[in-house]
């Protein structure tokens, strides 16, 4: 293998590690942060602790489903229906001049 390829794999590699590193400490800082406000929320209400798991993990499953509808079926067939309904304008548009 010549030196350049070599180069560039181990720069990659390097790369790679510290971007997935980075993820790693960012959710780490987000799991902290949401066991920061369960305490301090079962402080402030007197919830158990297992009542204020059940929420954060309710709000989780309602907040991930709301991004997933965008390549959802029918967001696709909205799409499509839309760029064909364009098309048939434009195209009677063109017929016109």
């Amino acid at each position: 293998m010549n030196s350049r390829l070599e180069a560039k794999i181990q720069k990659e590699i390097r790369r790679r590690a510290f971007e997935r590193a980075d993820l790693m400490r960012q959710e780490r800082q987000h799991l902290a942060k949401t066991q920061h406000t369960l305490a301090a929320l079962q402080e402030v209400t007197g919830l158990h602790r297992h009542e204020l798991e059940s929420i954060a993990a309710a709000v989780k499953r309602s907040l991930q489903g709301t991004h997933d509808d965008f390549f959802s079926i029918k967001m696709q067939m909205m799409i499509t229906f839309g760029l064909m309904s364009l098309i048939v304008i434009l195209v009677a548009l063109m017929t016109l001049i």
